[in-house]
């Protein structure tokens, strides 16, 4: 799978990133809402791992701008900084996962091998 992870803190985007592509996946990673705006214009991705708390916006923001370039994103959002408010916001917008950091990379392993399975069908 073709995986962007949208992470501003680089200890935890290496950390995923390293993980994944044991997993063997692809890894596309940027540190800005801006940066993933620009990237998912020119390209596809299977599945969009994302901070809800980024420099330059939230998740809840992004999400709809990046929907208008392709409506069926599948998108897991994960944070340190849970409120029910925030959860409620992100998954008005359709994600199909919401973690909290730290993040189990065996619950995230498990969810990536779910959505490869399904996309292999």
């Amino acid at each position: 799978m073709k995986i962007l992870i949208i992470e501003d803190t680089e200890p935890i985007s290496k950390l995923l990133k390293l993980h994944i592509e044991k997993w063997k996946h692809k890894v596309t990673v940027v540190d800005t809402g801006k940066k993933a705006l620009e990237i998912i214009k020119n390209e596809i991705f299977d599945l969009i791992l994302m901070d809800i708390f980024l420099p330059d916006t939230v998740a809840y923001d992004l999400i709809p701008k990046m929907k208008k370039e392709w409506s069926g994103m599948n998108i897991i959002t994960m944070t340190g900084y849970s409120s029910k408010d925030v959860e409620k916001k992100v998954r008005s917008h359709g994600i199909m996962y919401y973690m909290e950091k730290p993040v189990s990379l065996v619950e995230l392993k498990s969810i990536i091998q779910h959505m490869s399975k399904k996309i292999d069908n």
